[in-house]
């Protein structure tokens, strides 16, 4: 079971000086059934973030400014929440920076998310995360927009995936107490109306200083996504996906060390708007018919085609 809410609370004044307080709950059940050893947990987070935020009168610069008090399970952690954007005088540039502080839930429905593999959970350790910042934005003309990051991020209890030794098929979580990534991110996107859409991206993560685990077990230190969307007539859809990475490091079951291979699946679709309530679709799915894996033991289909129909009601 999953709850989270959250509201905010927003004060403003004359100047370009105002207040903002965003509370928040997020609160999680966890059991299993028809286990010899069943678990059940509560995995709970609030947090409110008064901040005070200034906008300069030409919009040329906005600044936030705060701290986010946030009980995990009712231990209290003090958050950073201090961030900024700068316009340049050509108003096509926007640089960015900051220091941030989060919590990301790590309960069995987040984490399947990433390895839908996993065997039960015991304990859910919450992460904490803590990022320093600093990029820049741009909008060039009226369809194209750049952006680009790199950011030196701190985290405390993050989960790690290895192979289960018994079957080599589910995965434990490995929790790594304290790590630090270097990460740099860019992605870029033309837009055009609601006919064309293009997008790309690319992120870098280097990670070091583990304390309990040898390597990241389960990462990925490059990841490449783009995707294509075009509606090359008012009833027609055209779309290409294409998705790349780099292996990441693996532990075996004679606890030896591996790297994955690098992975890259390109797929093409079409669909057809037959009327409002119908509509036809058909995907072809790694269309370079390569072999990878995500995760250890799981190699992905190779050349596969869907197709279907879609009835809307």
């Amino acid at each position: 079971m999953v709850r989270s809410s959250g509201f905010t609370l927003l004060a403003e004044y004359p100047s370009p000086l105002f207040c903002l307080v965003m509370p928040r709950a997020d609160i999680t059940t966890y059991k299993s059934k028809n286990l010899i050893d069943n678990v059940s947990l509560n995995n709970n987070i609030f947090s409110v973030a008064p901040e005070l935020i200034y906008v300069s009168p030409e919009s040329s610069f906005n600044i936030h400014g705060g701290v986010t008090p946030a009980w995990d399970n009712g231990k209290l952690s003090v958050l950073p929440n201090i961030y900024g954007e700068f316009k340049l005088k050509d108003q096509v540039f926007l640089l960015q920076a900051g220091l941030v502080g989060r919590f990301i839930k790590n309960n069995y429905q987040n984490l399947s998310v990433i390895n839908p593999y996993l065997e039960t959970i015991a304990v859910q350790n919450n992460t904490k995360e803590i990022e320093f910042y600093g990029g820049i934005k741009a909008t060039l003309g009226d369809h194209f927009n750049f952006n680009a990051k790199a950011s030196y991020i701190s985290y405390t209890n993050l989960p790690l995936f290895i192979n289960n030794s018994t079957d080599q098929k589910s995965f434990l979580i490995s929790n790594e107490s304290r790590i630090k990534d270097l990460r740099i991110h860019g992605d870029l996107s033309y837009i055009s109306q609601d006919k064309f859409t293009a997008t790309a991206g690319v992120t870098l993560n280097g990670y070091t200083g583990l304390k309990d685990n040898e390597k990241a077990w389960g990462t990925l230190p490059v990841e490449m996504n783009a995707s294509l969307r075009w509606w090359a007539f008012k009833q027609v859809l055209i779309k290409g996906d294409f998705m790349a990475f780099g292996g990441g490091p693996v532990l075996l079951s004679d606890n030896t060390k591996a790297t994955l291979k690098a992975g890259n699946d390109l797929s093409a679709g079409v669909e057809l708007m037959i009327n409002k309530r119908f509509s036809a679709w058909l995907d072809v799915n790694n269309i370079f018919n390569n072999k990878y894996q995500r995760w250890l033991n799981y190699p992905v289909y190779g050349l596969n085609i869907l197709g279907g129909v879609t009835f809307r009601f």
